[in-house]
């Protein structure tokens, strides 16, 4: 009934692993009955005599009683239930083994390093825990450790010096959430002779956590430290935003990044010659930059999809048409500049390509003309394609010779204020004066005709001028 009851617990311990953990043929906490087996501490510690393996559940191996015995070779503890253990108290009841395993339990992390007193462990596996942490030297007095598995586990990151040990040749990390978004695992590409990373058996199974989940590790990493060094040669802020692939054997080759690359706020008078490969936003707000032109000879700005110059000095953007840069953005932010107009049709063909929310512009707070040549397009522009202007309603007029337009929403002004002149519209204009006149005439042409009609129906006389016509 014992027995029984242990490989009980070791069956669901295997279930359990293996929702969270790969498969296995043979789980840790699996215990393998034999003809010369024995259960100890009320069925909590089960020893197999042809293997000298003692499996405990808990903390039951301290109630194991032949502590110091020279024939036990492994040890497994099983459903240990605190967040951590302490590899002395483990090492100074069994100081003869061989092989330690900790499984399926709710260990986070190690309370200090393994003693140099453990002379004779060869083989570590800490595996199915919640391990978050490894003490940094936790290895590093074990004389003749050779294997260390500490797969399937929540470690997110790891110092390179708590996997050194004197012989230690074989380490296994896969299955566990490794941190990819910054430079703790750079390490890992280290290939030179007797590096840690070469020691690693399943590098090519390491997988990043989140924002780059199911992504490999070490292209992810690389393409962090090919980032880093990149961005040391700019004055900008360099940020891997995400990382899109195919998870598979191929994914190393498909992976496709996409960095945002801040250069606000620098002084630059120019585009910066040189920016990260896989810049997909570029911020340059806040500088003196008036020359375009980059975007179109540059080679470093054809991945550039998302462009924001707000709050430069940009007076034309004339040199944009027809490049291929214009037809392939999707965000382009010229708020605060010194534009006045804009090539309305170059911008027309790009929109009408877009189809809806594709592309979004930022024109407001420049000193925009307001004429009759090129403000009627402009609008038009405008309310075509509200939802892609994003602050259409900061788009003004600036520059106008009818006062009353200056600062309006070009998008909701009439023709007539947009093509009618101020003084187009004052009393004094001759034409006017002429329409007056002639107006005035016809009532005193018509007045006369009435007055001679009433005068003559009344005496019967003819008008004077009637009387003198021969």
């Amino acid at each position: 009934m014992r027995i029984a009851t242990v490989i009980l617990i070791g069956i669901v311990c295997c279930e359990y692993s293996g929702a969270n953990g790969s498969p296995r043929e043979s789980h840790p906490c699996t215990v393998r009955q034999s003809r010369t087996s024995q259960s100890v501490g009320e069925d909590q510690c089960f020893l197999t005599d042809d293997d000298h393996h003692l499996w405990c559940f808990g903390d039951a191996y301290r109630l194991w009683s032949n502590n110091g015995s020279i024939d036990l070779r492994t040890l497994t503890i099983c459903n240990w239930l605190l967040p951590s253990i302490d590899p002395r108290e483990i090492i100074s009841r069994f100081p003869y083994i061989k092989k330690l395993i900790i499984a399926n339990s709710n260990l986070t992390t190690l309370s200090r390093a393994f003693p140099s007193d453990a002379k004779y462990l060869e083989k570590i596996h800490i595996t199915g825990t919640q391990l978050q942490q490894v003490p940094r030297e936790a290895f590093k007095y074990l004389s003749d450790l050779k294997i260390l598995d500490v797969r399937n586990n929540a470690l997110t990151k790891i110092d390179p010096a708590a996997l050194v040990a004197p012989k230690l040749q074989h380490i296994h990390l896969a299955g566990n959430p490794w941190k990819c978004e910054d430079n703790t695992m750079t390490w890992i590409l280290n290939m030179t002779h007797g590096s840690v990373a070469r020691k690693i058996l399943d590098r090519d199974k390491l997988h990043c956590a989140h924002p780059y989940e199911g992504r490999p590790l070490l292209p992810v990493v690389e393409i962090i430290a090919t980032l880093r060094e990149e961005c040391n040669r700019t004055v900008c802020h360099c940020e891997l935003v995400y990382v899109v692939g195919r998870v598979g054997k191929q994914t190393q080759r498909n992976l496709i990044a996409f960095v945002s690359t801040n250069c606000s706020h620098q002084g630059l008078r120019q585009m910066p010659e040189f920016i990260p490969a896989n810049t997909t936003t570029l911020w340059l707000d806040g500088n003196q930059i008036t020359d375009l032109s980059p975007l179109i000879t540059n080679p470093v700005y054809r991945q550039v999809l998302d462009l924001y110059l707000d709050n430069n000095g940009i007076t034309s953007i004339d040199q944009l048409e027809g490049s291929v840069w214009l037809d392939n953005f999707r965000v382009l932010s010229l708020r605060g500049n010194k534009l006045t107009d804009l090539p309305t049709y170059a911008f027309e063909n790009v929109l009408l390509k877009s189809g809806n929310a594709v592309v979004s512009l930022y024109l407001g707070d420049n000193p925009w003309t307001c004429d009759c040549l090129f403000t009627p397009g402009f609008q038009d522009l405008l309310i075509r394609y509200t939802n892609l202007v994003k602050d259409v309603n900061k788009v003004r007029c600036n520059a106008s010779k009818n006062l009353e337009t200056l600062n309006k929403p070009i998008r909701d002004l009439t023709r007539t204020e947009i093509c009618i002149s101020e003084s187009e519209t004052t009393w004094l204009h001759p034409l006017d004066v002429l329409n007056i006149f002639l107006a005035s005439m016809i009532i005193t042409i018509l007045g006369k005709l009435l007055y001679d009609y009433w005068s003559f129906k009344r005496t019967g006389k003819l008008p004077w001028l009637v009387t003198k016509i021969p």
